[in-house]
């Protein structure tokens, strides 16, 4: 009987009349999400940056703006500074997230400056001890710089008044190994052709 379930039960939704009952117990390793929460930040900075090795080609105006996004390849990152238990396997932990960000001379884009750009938020979340947050998934949403200040004397630069809009999304992982019901491993089917569009538009239950 088991075998014949096994065959029967494919990917998807399950009849109308319910599933059959599951034919084994399975260890699997997972990625375990606690929980989750996210903010919409809005942070200010001045940055300098010289024009004498990073920034040569000029010149710069007060006023003048210059682009700024999240750098290519590079992730947020958070690390926990602190934490208090609140009860009930809740706690309020504080962390410093980064942002790394790159900088382009709008005189000339192949001239960029990588700059970390770091604050601290309160969340509270199910977090056990042992347990990192993660922020990884957070983004940035928008980046804008501002040249605020040129100095063309001993130290010759610019300060780029930089605001950013950052989605924090924190969440708390951990690898475990958990237990669950399962049919088997699965077995493809033989690919068909399906004339049309490619991919093909899903059927309204599979929304």
């Amino acid at each position: 009987m088991s075998a014949k379930i096994a065959q029967e039960v494919t990917p998807g939704l399950c009849p109308p009349e319910g599933c059959p009952p599951p034919t084994r117990i399975e260890c699997i390793v997972v990625d375990k999400v606690y929980d989750s929460c996210f903010q919409i930040n809005d942070i200010s900075r001045d940055i300098s940056v010289s024009t004498a090795t990073e920034f040569t080609t000029g010149p710069f105006a007060i006023g003048t703006v210059t682009p700024c996004e999240l750098t290519i390849g590079s992730a947020i990152t958070c690390m926990e500074i602190s934490r208090v238990d609140v009860g009930g396997g809740f706690f309020t932990i504080t962390i410093l997230v980064t942002v790394p960000i790159t900088l382009t001379n709008p005189n000339d884009p192949t001239e960029t400056a990588e700059r970390l750009i770091s604050f601290t938020k309160v969340v509270t979340l199910c977090c056990p001890e042992g347990v990192d947050p993660d922020c990884t998934e957070s983004t940035v949403l928008f980046c804008s710089g501002v040249v605020t200040a040129v100095t063309n004397a001993y130290n010759p630069g610019i300060t780029i008044s930089v605001t950013l809009q950052v989605c924090v999304v924190v969440k708390c992982i951990l690898t475990v190994q958990l237990l669950i019901p399962s049919y088997g491993f699965c077995i493809p089917a033989p690919c068909v052709a399906i004339p049309g569009v490619c991919p093909p538009t899903p059927p309204a239950q599979c929304f």
